[in-house]
């Protein structure tokens, strides 16, 4: 899983953290919290979204709008909103980013923080390019992103299902490559028990997630951008092409809308006449203390997902199934740890810090979200899972749109 759950009480990129609604106490000392799912509003038939019919190059530098169509507002500042909005600014377009918590709620909060294409399994031109433009997206804030490109290792439960995974992979030009159990002591000497088959992804990174779009959000106001904190309650398009987003802080007037605010997308899209498809999907995200060092690059198994975190802490991910209960989410976590002790041969045990249920976004025909709504073209959506790997490249294609170097396709 790309995008799970938040710490209730964790290190964020170096800082403590902790959650100001207290937590329900599973195990001594342990708390955690769970995201109130949200709601999904509309019905009816689906509308998909498709991948850009232009490829574009390298982020612009500068365009010049016509002036009805310098104005743009992004609702969401997660990690694709503040990306959008950073992209825009950053190329002389005048961005308000509007969101009920810009100080980190949501999904990228609560993000593991994975760079990946692995699992994605739809070979769009999106996936394809997310890792050159997270590479791009770097470079253009000097790499304040402090993006580790140390890669993964994935492998699954039959050797057959991993050799698959690989040849997937290598199929849409990633240079993922099968690793067998010496290839991968070389790459993870800790492991001691390992896989038969591994599939090494040298050109996958992680990102802390809240630094991430601290990072963004700080150099799109450096760029001009306007960053409100506001729920939106509506929008709506007018015969004169312009459209409005409808806020606690006011009305808000632009040539565009995007759509960039997850879960809530569907109920914004609906007032404008078209229904998005999507689900919340719980997951876990913990954090846990090794007395001796685990991995040094992100592990993917049938047992357990982890990646370093910060001094001597570890991330683990799992996907959670609401209806197993609420006690369901520990004994995951508690089972990933003991295989994670069991497989490093630890002879200290591993201490759970923290753990967080929280919920992402999936479209379900498997595609992101990325494109104007049929129903009003001054409407874009970018919604989308996972949103930490595609904000870059998304966001890329949205300025193109924008400024009139290719078009989004149609929703």
């Amino acid at each position: 899983m790309r995008e799970s759950a938040a710490a209730v009480t964790h290190r964020d990129e170096g800082n403590a953290v902790t959650a100001s609604t207290p937590g329900t106490t599973d195990r001594p000392g342990i708390r955690s919290t769970s995201t109130r799912q949200p709601g999904i509003d509309g019905s009816g038939c689906r509308r998909r979204a498709g991948e850009v019919r232009q490829r574009g190059g390298d982020f612009p530098r500068r365009r010049d709008l016509e002036q009805t169509a310098t104005d743009v507002i992004v609702i969401g500042s997660g990690a694709t909103g503040a990306t959008i909005a950073y992209v825009l600014a950053h190329n002389g377009i005048r961005v308000t980013c509007i969101d009920l918590d810009v100080r980190g709620a949501g999904v990228t909060g609560s993000a593991f923080g994975w760079i990946s294409t692995t699992h994605t399994g739809i070979g769009s031109e999106l996936h394809r390019d997310a890792i050159a433009d997270f590479h791009a997206l770097d470079a253009d804030l000097g790499g304040a992103l402090s993006i580790s490109w140390a890669g993964s290792l994935t492998w699954f439960q039959a050797p057959e299902h991993t050799e698959s995974h690989v040849r997937m992979q290598q199929g849409l030009g990633l240079s993922t490559e099968a690793v067998d159990a010496t290839g991968f002591g070389r790459l993870e000497p800790s492991l001691r028990r390992r896989p038969e088959i591994a599939a090494y992804a040298p050109q996958e990174g992680v990102v802390a997630p809240g630094r991430m779009r601290r990072t963004l959000l700080a150099a799109a106001r450096d760029h001009g951008a306007q960053v409100v904190e506001a729920p939106v309650s509506e929008i709506a398009v007018g015969i004169d092409g312009g459209a409005q987003a409808f806020s606690d802080a006011g009305v808000f007037n632009a040539r565009y809308v995007v759509l960039a605010n997850e879960l809530g997308a569907p109920r914004l899209a609906a007032q404008v006449g078209t229904v998005l498809e999507v689900e919340s999907s719980p997951a876990i995200r913990y954090t846990f203390r090794a007395t001796a060092p685990l991995s040094r690059r992100v592990l993917s198994g049938p047992d357990y997902e982890i990646r370093p975190w910060h001094r001597g802490t570890y991330l683990g991910a799992a996907d959670y199934v609401t209806s197993e209960g609420p006690h369901r989410p520990a004994t995951r976590i508690h089972r990933a740890l003991d295989a994670i002790h069991r497989d490093f041969s630890l002879r200290n045990p591993l201490q759970l810090l923290d753990f967080r249920v929280g919920f992402r976004p999936m479209p379900t025909a498997g595609r992101p979200y990325l494109g104007a709504l049929l129903t009003a073209p001054q409407v874009l959506v970018a919604c989308m899972h996972a949103g930490i790997s595609l904000a870059p490249a998304a966001a890329r294609r949205v300025l193109h749109h924008i400024t009139g170097t290719a078009e989004l396709a149609s929703i």
